[in-house]
């Protein structure tokens, strides 16, 4: 159990109390950026191990996630139910280096980019992975550097669209984008980079592209002027200047930009859910969308085969548990490890309670019944088991002051309590299995195992 990954943050500079607590204020630029390249290199040198740890957890209750940040609070919901979650390393992402010709582009396009490290992305990806430690050693979370898969090209190739790229995609699902597009105009700011002009689309230079439900894709899309200076037949070399003109491009051209802009990000959207899908695939592992956009995209243009299980999964991730954000990490993981058949009967209520949601489509009768599931299970049966507890507790003291009266002298307990000698002694013994056995039967006895560990 565990993972490779952590045999090298557990003593690595990024789990450090010191350097925690002072937001690495005591590091050198140099010594993060050496230690940032040695976790890389470490990662990518045990890329084979890193899967062979996923793909060994043979579970159809396993979930890949490819959201760049992923809460702690989802995290414990889905262990109630969830046998293993794969989750994108937020540490490894820091440690791409940015392409030069991108930091040229950057600098002349007026981008802020000093190379240094943001210390306080730096802080929060070591916490979150060190706070998620006890999930990691039981197995049920796996850390994924997927941003490996799409850091940007060394050299950045240039494309010459065909027809604006307006059959870069399938009709049908170049038009579901199309059906769900957001464009933006922006202006150069005098201090250094650009910002979204929330008016209107006009003509300009300069444009942000993005998809309703999904806040988290946007490209940013420049028109330059481009003018061509040599070309070389003998190396096939071409020389071309390019330019950002401060005027706006006439009304034709620009729509026809906007266009094309459109249709690409379109790709670069649809490669990276269909990337992420086959690497979900190979990790023997279900896709958990986190934004209705890719959702709608998958289901509506490739279907989507759900399964008592999944359905019971989207429901528990979809709803929010209060209750569980108070509740010690490494304590619901032992209940996870050490208390199984309470887990497994666990899960099959859910899944019995969930099963009749699965033929409705208002999402408000679903989110009421959801509620309703989550009411009877945390509260009303939650009762049930503390009034047992109560009882066992009461009968078993007057039992052991039976079994206790009959005894002459006393007991070297050697550790153990006097009570629980009293039921092994009495009638107390089977009441205490008969009404353990009895708790353990109902669902909600993990919720109360995750409450009172």
């Amino acid at each position: 159990m565990g993972s490779v990954i952590y045999d090298f943050l557990a003593d690595s500079l990024f789990f450090n109390e010191n350097s925690l607590a002072n937001d690495f204020a005591n590091e050198s630029e140099e010594r993060i950026q050496q230690e940032l390249q040695n976790y890389r290199n470490h990662c990518i040198q045990n890329y084979g191990e890193l899967i062979k740890e996923i793909v060994e957890r043979d579970s159809f209750l396993k979930v890949f996630s490819s959201s760049e940040e992923t809460s702690l609070g989802l995290l414990k919901q889905t262990a109630l139910y969830v046998d293993q979650f794969i989750i994108q390393d937020p540490l490894f992402k820091l440690t791409e280096r940015t392409p030069e010709i991108s930091n040229m582009t950057a600098q002349y396009l007026g981008y802020k980019n000093n190379e240094c490290i943001d210390r306080k992305a730096l802080k929060k990806a070591a916490l979150f992975l060190k706070d998620i430690t006890p999930m990691v050693a039981v197995d049920y979370v796996k850390i994924f550097p997927l941003s490996y898969y799409f850091e940007a090209p060394k050299q950045t190739p240039i494309y010459l669209p065909e027809d604006y790229y307006n059959k870069i995609l399938p009709e049908k699902i170049l038009n579901f984008f199309r059906e769900n597009v957001s464009v933006w105009s922006m202006e150069k700011v005098e201090t250094g980079g650009w910002k979204i002009n929330e008016k209107e689309l006009h003509p300009c230079r300069s444009i942000m592209v993005g998809f309703e439900d999904d806040p988290n894709f946007r490209m940013i899309y420049h028109l330059f002027e481009m003018q061509f200076l040599k070309y070389d037949q003998k190396t096939s070399l071409i020389k071309f200047k390019q330019t950002l003109p401060n005027t706006p491009p006439e009304i034709n051209s620009f729509k026809a930009w906007v266009t094309q802009s459109i249709n690409s990000a379109s790709r670069t959207f649809y490669d990276k859910v269909f990337d992420e899908n086959i690497i979900a695939s190979n990790l023997n592992s279900t896709y958990l969308c986190d934004n209705n956009f890719t959702y709608n995209l998958i289901t509506r243009n490739f279907g989507n085969k759900q399964t008592i299980q999944t359905d019971t999964a989207t429901n528990i991730i979809n709803f929010d548990l209060p209750f569980l954000d108070n509740i010690n990490t490494q304590k619901l993981m032992m209940v996870r490890e050490y208390d199984a058949d309470v887990f497994t009967n666990f899960r099959l209520e859910l899944e019995r309670n969930f099963r009749e949601l699965r033929t409705l489509d208002d999402p408000v009768l679903i989110k009421h019944k959801t509620e309703n599931i989550f009411h009877e299970l945390y509260d009303v049966q939650l009762q049930k088991i503390k009034q047992k507890i109560e009882h066992l507790h009461k009968q078993v003291f007057v039992n052991s002051l039976i079994a206790l009266g009959g005894l002459a002298g006393g007991f070297a307990t050697g550790g153990f309590s006097l009570l629980a000698i009293a039921i092994a002694l009495g009638k107390g013994y089977k009441d205490y299995n008969d009404y353990k056995e009895n708790v353990k039967e109902n669902p909600s006895y993990l919720l109360w195992l995750v409450k009172n560990k």
